[in-house]
């Protein structure tokens, strides 16, 4: 098995983070347009959106097994290319109004891009295993900073009245050359070919990690903090627009927010080296905690702001520490991670309506209790992220 250097190893998984964001916020930035061009309601194009995640449950659930198959280097160039060309895709049939091709298009983003998700988290994980310090925060951070730019880009296109089709075909073409780069650079490995690998597991893997103790309980902790990560993304400029703020202002808190969550990733590695893994879970749980309690206490101190950066620096570490976990041991890394992610694509589901169900009948702020709850949880369970080695011993 040829494995490149750290630096180019772990620069590649991060691209792949980067690519995967750039194209999803470029996606979702022009969700407006999109919506009236198709001519949905609120609740038909709340359905409509959806489809990306029930793509992503469905690409998933083959990941790992595709990734032990073909190697990482294939399955990035190629579901990538996938999504890619669908997002092209997807710009011209929307202008069109093609509701039902869109739809189908819309899967074939999701689908590829929740495969992109395991193979950067399974490589950067690898990547983060080999090297002296933790690097794994940082390269989970090139998905904040394609957020931030994807949806920077986005702004300009509309501001120069770029339509729908061209942006996306751009930012298509964009996504395909730099994931495909990056892809060509990882570790060539084959479960066939080299018994060494890491993909290699025994028959039955996939099945026996969904029984572990200890997966699950890190499962529960990186579902709290992807929770509460899509809780804010859904509802906090919805409940900032219904407490006055305009929309605009409530935009620029979002970003604010999100660029805490960037550089909470971005620096995060050197705290990990510092305290060690649990302990940066714990503190990051309580200071998400913190910043959900001061959000929710608008009505009284009135610091919503305060509430967004501390509540993005909390999250900021929780799931890439999470994955982690699950990959301590190099031989049921795959399966594990697999786990996670899997978890990660069933709450995108569920977290939305939860949340919106409560929010209907008690309030946005009442139901931002719900994230809470669960940051409170993940610091409870912290321990159990512990680092362990091959044999499965606590270090």
């Amino acid at each position: 098995m040829s494995k490149p250097s750290i630096v180019v190893w772990s620069t590649a998984s991060a691209t792949l983070f980067f690519a995967r964001a750039f194209l999803f916020s470029t996606w979702v930035s022009r969700g407006p347009e999109v919506q009236e061009l198709l001519g949905f309601n609120e609740l038909e194009f709340g359905i409509f959106t959806m489809l990306y995640a029930v793509g992503g449950l469905l690409g998933i659930f083959f990941a790992n097994y595709l990734v032990k198959r073909y190697g990482s280097r294939l399955i990035a160039a190629l579901g990538f290319s996938i999504g890619a060309a669908s997002l092209m895709g997807i710009g011209l049939s929307v202008e069109l109004g093609m509701v039902l091709v869109s739809s189908l298009l819309l899967v074939s983003i999701g689908t590829p891009m929740a495969v992109e998700d395991f193979v950067g988290n399974y490589e950067g994980n690898a990547a983060d295993r080999k090297s002296k310090h933790s690097i794994f925060p940082a390269i989970h951070g090139a998905y904040g900073v394609g957020m931030l730019g994807g949806a920077a880009v986005s702004g300009w296109a509309i501001d120069q009245g770029i339509g729908l089709a061209g942006h996306y075909f751009v930012t298509g073409l964009f996504v395909a050359v730099i994931s495909i780069a990056a892809g060509v650079v990882l570790p060539a490995r084959h479960s066939s070919s080299d018994k060494s690998a890491p993909t290699a597991s025994p028959k039955g893997e996939t099945k026996k990690v969904w029984t572990e103790k200890r997966s699950l309980l890190i499962a529960i902790v990186g579902f709290s903090f992807i929770m509460a990560e899509m809780s804010a993304g859904t509802w906090v400029p919805i409940a900032l627009t219904g407490s006055g703020y305009s929309g605009s202002e409530a935009a620029i808190m979002f970003g604010i927010f999100w660029i805490a969550i960037t550089a909470g990733r971005l620096v995060g590695g050197f705290i990990v080296d510092a305290i060690g893994r649990s302990k940066t879970i714990l503190f990051s749980a309580l200071l998400a905690a913190s910043g959900i309690a001061v959000f929710i206490a608008q009505d009284l101190i009135n610091l919503p702001l305060l509430g967004l950066i501390l509540w993005g620096l909390g999250i900021a570490m929780g799931f890439p520490m999470s994955v982690a976990s699950m990959g301590d041991q190099e031989a049921l890394a795959p399966a594990r991670i697999n786990m996670i992610i899997t978890v990660v694509y069933i709450s995108s589901i569920t977290v939305g309506p939860a949340l919106g169900t409560l929010g209907e009948f008690a309030g946005l702020y009442v139901a931002f209790g719900i994230p809470l709850l669960f940051m409170l949880i993940a610091a409870i369970l912290s321990p159990i992220t512990k680092p362990i080695d091959q044999s499965g011993k606590l270090v």
